[in-house]
């Protein structure tokens, strides 16, 4: 027997070996129960037609962290992404969270045409700016496609022309005076010519109002004790 008839047999072994132990590529994870946004890295989480990437969140004044949890879910055209926040002291005065993210369909479509805010919050505001392209120190040097604030308790809405298949997201949180957050929803939507549907994040609002009554209360015993 030839050594290359010897050699082949074994090649191939080592072959099929590599290509069995070689680790398939993980996948994206779902935005559902995604945990802290800031461990999500580059690739991000998917939710619907949409994803969601590179969040960073700089807190001034607090120690906060951003989650994403079970609530977020997809109705009709909007895909809701709902944020809990922690932040020590709770309640917090005069203090800042500043959290940015990128959206972008998973098929490279232009689709996406409107974003909806949700807040939660007590003496809390929510400023919120999209742009086309990423923020340079905070700026967007292009144009801003939606720029609004919803205080506590309150709902906004911007949709934007031209459709965008990428977005850049900037929210401003600011802690007021004796101020308290644990929760806010954001929508994408997809369609600009429909209608906003306030109903939908406002829904989710009241599931969101009511577990933030019940974090207020577990941080009232906390300071009491």
């Amino acid at each position: 027997m030839s050594r290359f008839a010897i050699l082949a047999p074994v090649s191939l072994i080592v072959l099929v070996g590599s290509v069995a132990i070689t680790p398939a590529a993980e996948a994206v994870p779902s935005c559902v129960n995604a945990g802290n946004v800031t461990g999500l890295g580059a690739d991000g989480c998917n939710l619907g037609p949409l994803n969601f990437s590179n969040f960073v969140v700089s807190p001034v004044g607090v120690t906060a962290n951003i989650f994403l949890g079970a609530l977020s879910q997809v109705v009709g055209i909007n895909t809701n992404l709902t944020f809990q926040v922690s932040h020590d002291p709770s309640p917090a005065n005069m203090a800042d969270i500043l959290l940015y993210y990128t959206t972008k369909t998973l098929g490279g479509q232009a689709t996406i045409g409107g974003v909806d805010l949700y807040n939660a919050g007590r003496n809390v505001t929510i400023r919120e700016e999209v742009c086309g392209t990423s923020f340079l120190n905070g700026v967007c040097t292009t144009g801003l496609l939606a720029d609004y604030v919803a205080t506590g308790g309150s709902f906004q809405s911007a949709t934007f022309t031209p459709l965008a298949s990428t977005i850049y997201v900037r929210k401003d949180i600011q802690l007021l005076k004796d101020s308290f957050i644990s929760e806010f929803t954001n929508s994408h939507d997809e369609a600009p010519s429909e209608a906003p549907e306030p109903a939908t994040v406002l829904l989710l609002g009241s599931s969101l109002t009511a577990l933030g009554m019940a974090a207020r209360r577990r941080a009232a015993k906390s300071a009491a004790a």
